[in-house]
């Protein structure tokens, strides 16, 4: 895969949060590919973590995980009573 110059085409964001953290998915176009890219996002006791979906083995994941951590710490919650 070429190198993105552009940030990656977000698609569909359905995360949500609570007191355990956040979960959910992130969706992106990866043009020219029909195909989007699943990140799933999981909580931690040690953070956030983002990753390719179960049993996708392209490659070129980075910039989409990058969006991901962005898209997460832009929408977080800023107390834990607001995740309830």
């Amino acid at each position: 895969m070429a190198t993105m110059n552009r940030r990656p085409d977000l698609f569909l964001l359905n995360v949500a949060y609570d007191v355990t953290g956040v979960h959910g998915h992130v969706f992106f176009r990866d043009p020219p590919s029909t195909v989007l890219r699943q990140v799933i996002v999981r909580s931690t006791d040690t953070g956030n973590i983002c990753e390719p979906a179960h049993g996708d083995t392209r490659t070129g994941w980075e910039p989409f995980l990058e969006e991901t951590r962005w898209l997460i710490a832009l929408t977080q919650p800023d107390t834990p009573e607001d995740r309830s």
